[in-house]
């Protein structure tokens, strides 16, 4: 599955440097900087390694392009993992991978430089690691302990990625008093435990934040250095009031089965079948899946953002997982009507051909949209970035808005180019005092 979704993902990923926050991410890791609000801690720090380990494979751009491959690939190969570790049967890991990773919404973020690739990275190893722990708990209570304690640890490092973290706490909280009801006074180290490993690890994450802007690099967002500005950038109090009201729910449901229909096709009547079996054959599992889903989708649908459907990541991962827990429901049918009533090679060649259906299902629409999701040939960050390279004058004074000053950061901060610039953009006309864009013509205008 890793190997499929990133041949995949490195034939049509994007060369180059691009425009808005994927610039602002591809410029980040090479110079350590400071990402706007929240932070992203752990993936700035992941994008750093990634552009020293990455080093033969092209420029800075596409290293931190690369990284989102990788982790999106991984994405889909743990959720393979974790639907074997459910249904012990590796064919259906298969589907369950394919799905999810040819799915347009992880095909696309997993082309450009982002953070949520990094987000549903870390909730399909946490699926992985909480599976772990139930298989041991299961099999002799506080056996398991060490695993749960990994997974905390990753739900710190997930929570210095992304704020969407916390979204994800309540499934996991169900999922572990439903598989250790007592699990709170019975092994109450074991929670002590855990909460340090997760608090300390976000602590230790996010103290980056002050420590690296107290050194100035080259890109600081909001100089979070004391507490003040720390906690504007790690709250987002730039995005207060923006998430709205929720739609009435006819209006919801029929924006979430609309995306379902256009990430999952015919499979999207799987998923439901997959969602209420699973309430009976995998419970625990399924309804932690249905938490993570519906927590989800409801803050996507109040909040606005230009590119909404990263937040989709984890609910159509927990969807790829319902489509193969009902599939591993029609196998057992399978296996009943046919296998044990002696009919064993028809059982053989219905189950292999139920495997096949299924990963056709999921590769035929994917042909059709490789051209569409094709980002091998998008140069359009490198042509602003050069053409206004190229015109302007010596010492010239750039007031811009955020999706074409990033390109020009990173020419600028990594490229090494036109240092003579000074580019500001409606983040650093607040942060240099200007206080909005009049302000800041009039102090450069006639000058420079």
């Amino acid at each position: 599955v890793f190997l499929g979704a990133v041949a995949l993902y490195l034939a049509t990923l994007l060369p180059d440097v691009d425009v808005w926050d994927t610039a602002e991410f591809q410029a980040l890791g090479p110079v350590l900087g400071i990402a706007h609000p929240t932070g992203y801690p752990t993936y700035t720090l992941l994008l750093w390694l990634a552009s020293v380990v990455l080093q033969p494979m092209g420029n800075e751009a596409y290293r931190a392009d690369l990284l989102s491959a990788l982790l999106m690939g991984g994405a889909a190969a743990l959720l393979a993992m974790r639907v074997v570790m459910a249904t012990r049967r590796w064919a259906l890991g298969l589907v369950a991978g394919a799905v999810f990773g040819l799915t347009p919404v992880a095909w696309q973020w997993g082309l450009r430089a982002d953070p949520h690739a990094l987000h549903v990275f870390l909730a399909a190893l946490l699926l992985v690691l909480l599976g772990a722990w139930q298989a041991r708990e299961q099999a002799s209570a506080g056996a398991g302990g060490r695993w749960l304690v990994a997974a905390a640890v990753v739900f710190g490092l997930s929570l210095g990625n992304h704020a969407l973290t916390v979204l994800l706490a309540p499934g996991i909280a169900a999922f572990v008093l439903l598989v250790s009801p007592r699990i709170l006074w019975r092994q109450w180290r074991l929670v002590l435990a855990c909460t340090a490993a997760l608090l300390l690890t976000a602590a230790v994450v996010y103290l980056y934040l002050p420590l690296r802007s107290s050194m100035d690099p080259p890109l600081d967002y909001a100089d979070p250095e004391t507490w003040e500005r720390f906690w504007y950038v790690v709250l987002g109090e730039q995005f207060t009031g923006s998430f709205g009201s929720l739609p009435a729910l006819p209006a919801l449901l029929d924006a979430v089965w609309s995306e379902l229909v256009l990430n999952l096709g015919a499979l999207v009547m799987l998923a439901l079948a997959g969602a209420v079996l699973g309430l009976f054959r995998h419970p625990r599992l399924t309804i932690l899946g249905l938490l993570w889903f519906g927590a989800t989708w409801m803050w996507a649908a109040g909040y606005p953002n230009a590119a909404i459907e990263r937040y989709y990541l984890v609910p159509l991962l927990v969807a790829a997982l319902a489509v193969a827990l009902a599939a591993d429901a029609i196998w057992d049918a399978l296996r009943d009507i046919l296998d044990r009533t002696g009919h064993r090679l028809a059982y053989r060649l219905a189950s292999a051909g139920l495997v096949i259906a299924l990963l056709g299902v999921a590769v035929g629409p994917a042909v059709e949209r490789y051209d569409e999701l094709d980002a091998s040939g998008d140069t359009w960050g490198r042509q602003v970035l050069e053409s206004t390279f190229a015109t302007l004058p010596s010492d010239a004074v750039v007031i811009s808005w955020w999706s074409f000053s990033t390109p020009l950061w990173y020419g600028q901060h990594v490229e090494g180019r036109r240092p003579d610039l000074t580019i500001l953009d409606d983040r650093d006309i607040l942060d240099e005092g200007y206080g909005d864009v009049e302000t800041a013509v009039e102090a450069f205008l006639g000058q420079r």
